[in-house]
Protein backbone atom coordinates (compact mmCIF):
# COMPACT_ATOMS: atom_id res chain seq x y z
CA UNK A 1 0.00 0.00 0.00
CA UNK A 2 1.35 3.64 -1.02
CA UNK A 3 1.54 6.46 1.48
CA UNK A 4 -1.40 7.83 -0.84
CA UNK A 5 -3.33 5.15 -0.49
CA UNK A 6 -2.49 5.05 3.26
CA UNK A 7 -3.59 8.29 3.76
CA UNK A 8 -7.34 8.07 1.47
CA UNK A 9 -7.59 5.04 4.07
CA UNK A 10 -7.06 7.22 6.97
CA UNK A 11 -10.27 10.07 5.67
CA UNK A 12 -12.36 7.11 4.52
CA UNK A 13 -15.98 7.75 5.08
CA UNK A 14 -16.14 4.95 7.29
CA UNK A 15 -13.58 6.56 9.90
CA UNK A 16 -14.78 9.88 9.50
CA UNK A 17 -18.38 8.23 10.41
CA UNK A 18 -16.72 6.42 13.30
CA UNK A 19 -15.14 9.57 14.79
CA UNK A 20 -18.30 11.27 14.34
CA UNK A 21 -20.08 8.75 16.15
CA UNK A 22 -17.80 8.89 19.18
CA UNK A 23 -18.08 12.65 19.05
CA UNK A 24 -21.90 12.57 19.04
CA UNK A 25 -22.29 10.12 21.77
CA UNK A 26 -19.76 11.89 23.84
CA UNK A 27 -21.37 14.94 23.53
CA UNK A 28 -25.14 12.96 24.74
CA UNK A 29 -23.64 11.45 27.40
CA UNK A 30 -21.74 14.54 28.63
CA UNK A 31 -24.89 16.54 28.70
CA UNK A 32 -26.29 13.87 31.08
CA UNK A 33 -23.24 13.63 33.51
CA UNK A 34 -23.55 17.44 33.74
CA UNK A 35 -26.92 17.17 34.68
CA UNK A 36 -26.40 14.31 37.37
CA UNK A 37 -23.78 16.69 38.93
CA UNK A 38 -26.03 19.58 39.15
CA UNK A 39 -28.05 17.46 40.83
CA UNK A 40 -25.43 16.03 43.31
CA UNK A 41 -24.34 19.80 43.88
CA UNK A 42 -27.47 21.08 44.72
CA UNK A 43 -29.16 18.39 47.69
CA UNK A 44 -31.25 20.96 48.86
CA UNK A 45 -34.41 19.01 49.50
CA UNK A 46 -37.35 19.89 48.04
CA UNK A 47 -40.98 20.13 49.97
CA UNK A 48 -42.57 17.42 48.56
CA UNK A 49 -45.87 17.98 46.53
CA UNK A 50 -49.05 17.58 48.33
CA UNK A 51 -51.46 15.49 46.86
CA UNK A 52 -55.23 14.74 48.04
CA UNK A 53 -53.87 11.20 49.75
CA UNK A 54 -51.28 13.48 51.98
CA UNK A 55 -52.33 14.61 55.68
CA UNK A 56 -50.83 17.04 56.99
CA UNK A 57 -50.15 17.07 60.32
CA UNK A 58 -50.74 20.38 62.34
CA UNK A 59 -49.75 21.38 65.39
CA UNK A 60 -53.01 23.68 65.92
CA UNK A 61 -54.83 24.47 69.45
CA UNK A 62 -58.07 24.31 69.00
CA UNK A 63 -58.90 26.99 71.49
CA UNK A 64 -57.57 30.91 71.03
CA UNK A 65 -56.82 32.57 68.20
CA UNK A 66 -52.89 33.50 69.03
CA UNK A 67 -49.89 32.42 70.73
CA UNK A 68 -50.77 35.02 72.87
CA UNK A 69 -53.31 32.85 74.47
CA UNK A 70 -51.40 29.21 74.46
CA UNK A 71 -49.92 28.17 77.91
CA UNK A 72 -46.57 27.90 78.67
CA UNK A 73 -44.88 24.00 77.87
CA UNK A 74 -41.66 22.86 79.67
CA UNK A 75 -40.24 19.79 79.42
CA UNK A 76 -41.09 17.01 81.28
CA UNK A 77 -38.35 15.50 83.40
CA UNK A 78 -36.67 13.06 82.03
CA UNK A 79 -33.49 10.92 82.87
CA UNK A 80 -31.16 9.28 79.73
CA UNK A 81 -27.97 8.16 79.33
CA UNK A 82 -25.56 9.81 76.88
CA UNK A 83 -23.17 8.32 74.40
CA UNK A 84 -19.86 8.60 77.13
CA UNK A 85 -22.40 6.54 79.68
CA UNK A 86 -22.88 9.50 81.70
CA UNK A 87 -26.69 10.11 82.83
CA UNK A 88 -27.96 13.44 81.67
CA UNK A 89 -31.43 14.65 82.87
CA UNK A 90 -33.42 17.92 81.92
CA UNK A 91 -31.85 19.53 85.19
CA UNK A 92 -28.63 19.21 83.56
CA UNK A 93 -29.68 21.47 80.73
CA UNK A 94 -30.82 24.43 82.49
CA UNK A 95 -29.21 27.75 82.37
CA UNK A 96 -28.70 27.38 78.36
CA UNK A 97 -30.68 27.13 75.50
CA UNK A 98 -30.82 24.06 73.88
CA UNK A 99 -31.86 22.53 70.62
CA UNK A 100 -33.35 18.46 69.78
CA UNK A 101 -33.63 16.20 67.06
CA UNK A 102 -34.77 12.62 66.96
CA UNK A 103 -33.04 10.08 64.42
CA UNK A 104 -31.83 6.28 64.62
CA UNK A 105 -28.46 5.12 63.75
CA UNK A 106 -29.72 2.24 61.24
CA UNK A 107 -32.38 5.01 59.68
CA UNK A 108 -31.84 5.49 55.42
CA UNK A 109 -34.56 7.85 54.94
CA UNK A 110 -34.17 11.29 56.09
CA UNK A 111 -32.14 11.10 59.74
CA UNK A 112 -28.71 11.69 57.65
CA UNK A 113 -29.84 14.62 56.66
CA UNK A 114 -31.52 15.46 60.07
CA UNK A 115 -28.41 14.82 61.83
CA UNK A 116 -26.43 16.53 59.04
CA UNK A 117 -28.32 19.63 59.51
CA UNK A 118 -28.38 19.76 63.47
CA UNK A 119 -24.08 19.65 62.80
CA UNK A 120 -24.28 22.88 60.33
CA UNK A 121 -26.54 24.34 62.82
CA UNK A 122 -23.72 23.56 66.20
CA UNK A 123 -20.99 25.17 63.42
CA UNK A 124 -22.98 28.15 63.04
CA UNK A 125 -23.58 28.45 66.78
CA UNK A 126 -20.30 26.95 67.81
CA UNK A 127 -19.92 30.86 69.89
CA UNK A 128 -23.33 30.43 71.60
CA UNK A 129 -24.11 29.10 75.07
CA UNK A 130 -26.62 26.72 73.06
CA UNK A 131 -26.60 22.98 73.83
CA UNK A 132 -26.96 20.54 71.27
CA UNK A 133 -29.34 17.08 71.95
CA UNK A 134 -29.91 14.02 69.89
CA UNK A 135 -32.26 11.89 70.50
CA UNK A 136 -32.50 7.92 69.14
CA UNK A 137 -35.72 6.57 68.74
CA UNK A 138 -34.62 3.00 68.61
CA UNK A 139 -32.62 2.82 71.94
CA UNK A 140 -32.62 -1.16 71.99
CA UNK A 141 -30.25 -1.12 69.10
CA UNK A 142 -28.41 2.51 69.97
CA UNK A 143 -26.60 1.56 72.72
CA UNK A 144 -24.10 4.38 74.23
CA UNK A 145 -20.82 2.77 71.97
CA UNK A 146 -23.79 2.88 68.30
CA UNK A 147 -24.27 6.29 69.76
CA UNK A 148 -20.46 7.15 69.72
CA UNK A 149 -19.83 5.93 66.51
CA UNK A 150 -22.48 7.81 64.93
CA UNK A 151 -21.70 11.14 66.49
CA UNK A 152 -17.74 10.75 65.28
CA UNK A 153 -19.17 10.79 62.23
CA UNK A 154 -20.85 13.98 62.41
CA UNK A 155 -17.65 15.27 64.40
CA UNK A 156 -20.05 16.32 67.18
CA UNK A 157 -18.79 18.05 70.60
CA UNK A 158 -19.09 15.58 73.30
CA UNK A 159 -19.28 19.39 75.24
CA UNK A 160 -21.58 20.63 72.90
CA UNK A 161 -23.60 18.13 71.45
CA UNK A 162 -25.25 15.42 73.23
CA UNK A 163 -26.56 11.76 72.02
CA UNK A 164 -29.47 10.21 74.33
CA UNK A 165 -30.70 7.05 74.35
CA UNK A 166 -32.88 4.74 77.52
CA UNK A 167 -35.55 2.73 77.58
CA UNK A 168 -37.62 2.87 74.19
CA UNK A 169 -41.26 3.22 76.11
CA UNK A 170 -39.65 6.28 78.22
CA UNK A 171 -38.06 8.20 74.81
CA UNK A 172 -41.16 7.68 72.71
CA UNK A 173 -43.62 9.12 75.99
CA UNK A 174 -41.31 12.03 75.79
CA UNK A 175 -41.54 12.39 72.36
CA UNK A 176 -45.14 12.35 72.11
CA UNK A 177 -46.38 13.78 75.79
CA UNK A 178 -43.45 16.46 75.95
CA UNK A 179 -42.36 17.44 72.21
CA UNK A 180 -45.81 17.08 71.09
CA UNK A 181 -44.01 15.11 68.43
CA UNK A 182 -44.64 11.59 65.77
CA UNK A 183 -43.01 8.92 66.56
CA UNK A 184 -44.01 5.02 65.66
CA UNK A 185 -42.10 1.42 65.42
CA UNK A 186 -43.97 0.10 62.20
CA UNK A 187 -44.74 -3.76 62.40
CA UNK A 188 -45.21 -6.20 59.78
CA UNK A 189 -45.13 -5.94 56.77
CA UNK A 190 -44.64 -2.15 57.26
CA UNK A 191 -40.90 -2.69 58.96
CA UNK A 192 -38.66 -2.57 56.08
CA UNK A 193 -34.49 -2.57 57.11
CA UNK A 194 -33.81 1.10 57.65
CA UNK A 195 -37.77 2.07 57.71
CA UNK A 196 -38.28 0.51 61.39
CA UNK A 197 -39.67 4.45 62.49
CA UNK A 198 -41.31 6.90 61.63
CA UNK A 199 -40.72 9.74 63.48
CA UNK A 200 -40.52 13.71 63.17
CA UNK A 201 -37.64 15.47 61.03
CA UNK A 202 -38.71 18.78 63.38
CA UNK A 203 -35.50 20.09 65.60
CA UNK A 204 -37.44 21.77 69.00
CA UNK A 205 -35.76 24.56 70.63
CA UNK A 206 -36.01 25.23 74.28
CA UNK A 207 -35.10 27.88 76.25
CA UNK A 208 -32.61 28.18 79.48
CA UNK A 209 -35.91 27.39 81.80
CA UNK A 210 -37.15 24.40 80.21
CA UNK A 211 -39.84 26.26 78.10
CA UNK A 212 -40.57 24.49 74.40
CA UNK A 213 -40.87 27.91 72.46
CA UNK A 214 -39.98 26.67 68.72
CA UNK A 215 -40.05 24.40 66.40
CA UNK A 216 -38.24 24.16 63.10
CA UNK A 217 -38.20 21.45 59.88
CA UNK A 218 -34.22 20.07 59.60
CA UNK A 219 -35.05 18.91 56.10
CA UNK A 220 -35.91 22.67 55.39
CA UNK A 221 -32.62 24.75 55.05
CA UNK A 222 -34.22 27.70 55.28
CA UNK A 223 -36.40 26.91 58.58
CA UNK A 224 -32.56 26.19 60.18
CA UNK A 225 -31.05 29.41 58.89
CA UNK A 226 -33.89 30.95 61.01
CA UNK A 227 -33.09 28.77 64.15
CA UNK A 228 -29.75 30.21 63.68
CA UNK A 229 -30.75 33.39 63.71
CA UNK A 230 -32.95 33.23 66.83
CA UNK A 231 -30.10 30.83 68.47
CA UNK A 232 -27.81 33.89 67.78
CA UNK A 233 -30.43 36.48 69.31
CA UNK A 234 -30.60 38.24 65.92
CA UNK A 235 -34.66 37.71 65.76
CA UNK A 236 -37.19 36.48 68.12
CA UNK A 237 -39.01 33.27 66.95
CA UNK A 238 -41.20 33.62 63.88
CA UNK A 239 -44.74 33.13 64.33
CA UNK A 240 -44.92 30.13 62.01
CA UNK A 241 -42.10 28.76 64.12
CA UNK A 242 -43.54 29.17 67.84
CA UNK A 243 -44.35 25.78 69.72
CA UNK A 244 -48.10 25.75 70.42
CA UNK A 245 -49.29 23.51 72.82
CA UNK A 246 -52.67 22.75 73.62
CA UNK A 247 -54.80 24.81 76.31
CA UNK A 248 -54.94 21.92 78.91
CA UNK A 249 -51.80 20.29 79.42
CA UNK A 250 -53.35 17.09 80.48
CA UNK A 251 -54.89 16.99 76.99
CA UNK A 252 -53.72 13.91 75.41
CA UNK A 253 -51.73 13.88 71.76
CA UNK A 254 -53.92 12.30 69.86
CA UNK A 255 -56.22 15.28 70.29
CA UNK A 256 -53.40 17.74 70.03
CA UNK A 257 -52.97 16.97 66.64
CA UNK A 258 -55.76 17.68 63.82
CA UNK A 259 -54.77 15.18 60.95
CA UNK A 260 -56.42 16.50 57.71
CA UNK A 261 -56.34 16.85 53.82
CA UNK A 262 -53.95 19.46 52.96
CA UNK A 263 -56.41 21.49 50.92
CA UNK A 264 -60.23 21.46 49.57
CA UNK A 265 -58.99 22.14 46.38
CA UNK A 266 -57.69 18.84 45.66
CA UNK A 267 -61.06 16.42 45.98
CA UNK A 268 -60.35 13.93 48.24
CA UNK A 269 -62.93 11.73 48.21
CA UNK A 270 -63.13 11.73 44.06
CA UNK A 271 -61.37 8.00 43.94
CA UNK A 272 -59.46 7.45 41.04
CA UNK A 273 -60.31 4.77 38.40
CA UNK A 274 -58.75 1.31 38.67
CA UNK A 275 -58.10 1.64 35.15
CA UNK A 276 -55.63 4.84 36.03
CA UNK A 277 -54.07 3.03 38.77
CA UNK A 278 -53.05 0.40 37.12
CA UNK A 279 -50.88 2.01 34.10
CA UNK A 280 -48.16 2.57 36.60
CA UNK A 281 -47.42 -0.62 36.62
CA UNK A 282 -48.14 -1.88 33.00
CA UNK A 283 -45.62 1.47 32.00
CA UNK A 284 -43.09 -0.40 33.82
CA UNK A 285 -44.30 -3.71 32.20
CA UNK A 286 -43.83 -2.05 28.88
CA UNK A 287 -40.47 -0.87 29.64
CA UNK A 288 -39.18 -3.96 30.90
CA UNK A 289 -40.05 -6.04 28.15
CA UNK A 290 -38.72 -3.19 25.68
CA UNK A 291 -35.21 -3.58 27.34
CA UNK A 292 -35.32 -7.46 26.81
CA UNK A 293 -36.50 -6.72 23.34
CA UNK A 294 -33.61 -4.26 23.07
CA UNK A 295 -31.10 -7.04 24.47
CA UNK A 296 -32.35 -9.52 22.12
CA UNK A 297 -31.59 -7.85 19.09
CA UNK A 298 -28.16 -6.60 19.83
CA UNK A 299 -27.08 -10.35 20.24
CA UNK A 300 -29.13 -10.79 17.11
CA UNK A 301 -26.84 -8.67 15.55
CA UNK A 302 -23.79 -9.33 16.59
CA UNK A 303 -24.67 -13.09 16.29
CA UNK A 304 -24.99 -11.96 12.52
CA UNK A 305 -28.61 -12.87 12.21
CA UNK A 306 -30.20 -9.62 10.22
CA UNK A 307 -33.54 -10.55 9.91
CA UNK A 308 -34.38 -11.75 13.28
CA UNK A 309 -32.32 -8.65 14.39
CA UNK A 310 -34.63 -6.37 11.82
CA UNK A 311 -38.10 -8.08 13.48
CA UNK A 312 -37.18 -7.90 16.73
CA UNK A 313 -35.89 -4.24 17.09
CA UNK A 314 -39.32 -3.47 15.16
CA UNK A 315 -41.27 -5.30 17.88
CA UNK A 316 -39.47 -2.83 20.31
CA UNK A 317 -40.25 0.28 18.44
CA UNK A 318 -43.85 -0.73 18.82
CA UNK A 319 -43.19 -1.79 22.84
CA UNK A 320 -41.86 1.62 23.25
CA UNK A 321 -44.20 3.81 21.52
CA UNK A 322 -47.69 1.74 22.97
CA UNK A 323 -45.40 2.60 26.66
CA UNK A 324 -45.57 6.47 25.44
CA UNK A 325 -49.46 6.12 24.32
CA UNK A 326 -50.22 4.83 28.15
CA UNK A 327 -47.81 7.30 29.93
CA UNK A 328 -49.55 9.84 28.40
CA UNK A 329 -53.26 8.22 29.42
CA UNK A 330 -52.18 7.87 32.37
CA UNK A 331 -50.91 11.37 33.38
CA UNK A 332 -54.29 12.56 31.62
CA UNK A 333 -56.12 10.60 33.16
CA UNK A 334 -54.50 11.36 36.65
CA UNK A 335 -54.98 15.33 36.03
CA UNK A 336 -58.74 14.60 34.99
CA UNK A 337 -59.80 12.73 38.51
CA UNK A 338 -57.52 14.50 41.14
CA UNK A 339 -56.58 18.15 39.38
CA UNK A 340 -52.85 16.59 39.77
CA UNK A 341 -50.80 15.16 36.75
CA UNK A 342 -48.01 13.06 38.37
CA UNK A 343 -47.29 11.80 41.32
CA UNK A 344 -44.66 12.82 43.77
CA UNK A 345 -41.99 11.64 45.40
CA UNK A 346 -41.48 11.81 49.37
CA UNK A 347 -38.66 13.74 51.00
CA UNK A 348 -36.85 10.73 51.89
CA UNK A 349 -33.37 12.99 52.10
CA UNK A 350 -30.48 11.45 50.17
CA UNK A 351 -32.99 8.95 48.33
CA UNK A 352 -34.96 11.46 46.93
CA UNK A 353 -32.00 13.20 46.01
CA UNK A 354 -31.25 9.16 44.22
CA UNK A 355 -34.64 9.33 42.61
CA UNK A 356 -34.64 13.12 40.77
CA UNK A 357 -31.42 12.57 39.26
CA UNK A 358 -32.75 9.23 38.24
CA UNK A 359 -35.76 10.53 36.58
CA UNK A 360 -33.80 14.05 35.37
CA UNK A 361 -31.26 12.08 33.72
CA UNK A 362 -34.31 9.40 31.99
CA UNK A 363 -36.36 12.87 30.47
CA UNK A 364 -33.25 14.31 29.25
CA UNK A 365 -32.37 11.23 27.17
CA UNK A 366 -36.22 10.04 26.22
CA UNK A 367 -36.54 13.27 24.36
CA UNK A 368 -34.05 12.27 21.33
CA UNK A 369 -35.36 8.89 21.90
CA UNK A 370 -38.02 8.54 19.01
CA UNK A 371 -35.82 10.60 17.07
CA UNK A 372 -33.03 8.30 17.03
CA UNK A 373 -34.94 5.45 17.10
CA UNK A 374 -36.87 6.47 13.54
CA UNK A 375 -33.69 7.73 12.06
CA UNK A 376 -32.21 4.47 12.67
CA UNK A 377 -35.03 2.43 11.67
CA UNK A 378 -35.19 4.37 8.26
CA UNK A 379 -31.79 3.89 7.38
CA UNK A 380 -31.92 0.23 8.23
CA UNK A 381 -34.75 -0.70 6.33
CA UNK A 382 -33.50 1.64 2.98
CA UNK A 383 -30.47 -0.58 3.29
CA UNK A 384 -27.67 2.32 4.21
CA UNK A 385 -25.99 0.38 6.61
CA UNK A 386 -23.45 2.95 7.25
CA UNK A 387 -25.53 5.29 8.62
CA UNK A 388 -27.76 2.61 10.28
CA UNK A 389 -24.45 1.55 12.05
CA UNK A 390 -23.51 4.99 12.75
CA UNK A 391 -26.64 6.32 14.29
CA UNK A 392 -27.50 2.77 15.82
CA UNK A 393 -24.36 2.87 18.26
CA UNK A 394 -25.56 6.07 19.69
CA UNK A 395 -29.45 5.30 19.63
CA UNK A 396 -29.11 2.07 21.12
CA UNK A 397 -27.05 2.77 24.55
CA UNK A 398 -29.41 5.86 25.13
CA UNK A 399 -32.75 3.74 24.37
CA UNK A 400 -31.52 0.93 26.51
CA UNK A 401 -31.16 3.90 29.17
CA UNK A 402 -34.27 5.09 29.39
CA UNK A 403 -35.87 1.92 29.80
CA UNK A 404 -33.93 0.65 32.39
CA UNK A 405 -34.55 3.68 34.77
CA UNK A 406 -37.81 3.87 33.53
CA UNK A 407 -38.40 0.56 35.47
CA UNK A 408 -36.40 1.56 38.08
CA UNK A 409 -38.24 4.76 38.65
CA UNK A 410 -41.51 2.74 38.82
CA UNK A 411 -40.50 0.83 41.71
CA UNK A 412 -38.81 3.53 43.76
CA UNK A 413 -41.85 5.88 43.51
CA UNK A 414 -44.67 3.35 43.74
CA UNK A 415 -42.86 0.70 46.04
CA UNK A 416 -40.25 2.14 47.69
CA UNK A 417 -41.80 5.49 48.35
CA UNK A 418 -45.18 3.72 49.01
Amino acid sequence: MTSSDSAHTSNSPIERSFVMQRTVGGILWLIAIVAVLVMAANPRPATPEVTSETPVINLEVTHGDSSADQPERFVANFELTERSGKTVTNTDLKGNPWVVNFIFTKCVMSCPANTKAMMELAERCEDTPVKFVTITVDPERDTPEQLKDYAEIFGADPEKWWFLTGEKEKIHSLIQDSFLQVVEEKTGENRLLGYEFAHTDRAIHIDANGKIVGQYLTTAPEEMAKLARVLHGEMETPEENIFIAPQDPAEPLPQALKIEPATEDLKPDVEVPPWVTSLPAVNAGLNGLATLLLLAGFILIKSGKRTAHRNVMLLAFCVSVLFLACYLTYHFGLRHYTGESSKSFPDLGFIRLVYLTILFSHILLAVPVPVLSLMTIRYGLRGRLEQHRFWARITFPIWLYVSVTGVIIYFMLYHLAA
